[in-house]
């Protein structure tokens, strides 16, 4: 089919109608389309992001609230545990100078580490030593767990409080600036955490973990307590 000049199209009406309608139909939807986006445009943003920031945001608030009030009466019963025990050892002292009492360091000792096992609450918790004097008691326990750690290292401690009704339980703490030094280069201490298992002050067994410096609890109990028995 060739199309010149010459050649006619011809349109009923009928088709003439529809394109009419058509075309208007497709500008009349443009239209609509565009007020819509501008009545958008207009709309305010959407806060649910925020309400939802601001949920978590509170909810780690109370989270962190809460962990601190634990720790802060944590800590008013550890001190005041050692004020009983500094009360304690001058009473006896002052006891033996008065009276003539022989007590020495190693008995009053016995009688300080006595006392912190008859009160409940230390019964299911680890002691943490901060002097050399505690330490020192070490040597009158039939059995003591010793767990070497340091406070930037807390998250990979091992809960060695649930051995408490098998042997004595501790804690050294590195980080601790009295005793920290010493204790790691008298102990050989290599990684954090190690535990060390003594008896009657010295030294039968002790557990170092891997390159993670985590311990697989459940091994290390079960290891420790067949040492223990």
């Amino acid at each position: 089919m060739e199309v010149g000049k010459d050649t006619k199209f011809t349109l009923s009406i009928e088709t003439g109608i529809s394109i009419l309608v058509t075309v208007g139909m497709i500008i009349g939807m443009w239209y609509s389309l565009q007020a819509e986006i501008e009545l958008a445009k207009e709309l305010p943003e959407p806060e649910v992001s925020r309400m939802e920031y601001d949920l978590k945001d509170q909810m780690i608030r109370d989270s962190i609230l809460n962990t601190e009030e634990k720790v802060d009466k944590l800590e008013e019963k550890v001190d005041s545990v050692k004020d009983d025990t500094r009360m304690i050892q001058e009473t006896l002292l002052d006891m033996n100078n008065k009276w003539g009492l022989q007590m020495n360091n190693r008995f009053i000792s016995y009688l300080v580490l006595t006392l912190f096992s008859s009160l409940s609450w230390l019964q299911s918790q680890s002691v943490n030593l901060t002097s050399f004097q505690e330490i020192q008691a070490l040597n009158i326990q039939e059995c003591a767990v010793v767990q070497v750690n340091a406070s930037w290292n807390y998250q990979n401690r091992v809960e060695i409080e649930k051995l408490a009704n098998l042997c004595y339980v501790a804690e050294i703490d590195l980080s601790n600036k009295t005793i920290g030094a010493v204790i790691q280069k008298e102990w050989k201490v290599k990684v954090v955490p190690t535990i060390i298992i003594l008896k009657e002050g010295k030294e039968v067994m002790r557990y170092e973990p891997g390159i993670s410096m985590r311990f697989d609890e459940r091994e290390v109990f079960e290891k420790i307590k067949k040492e223990i028995k």
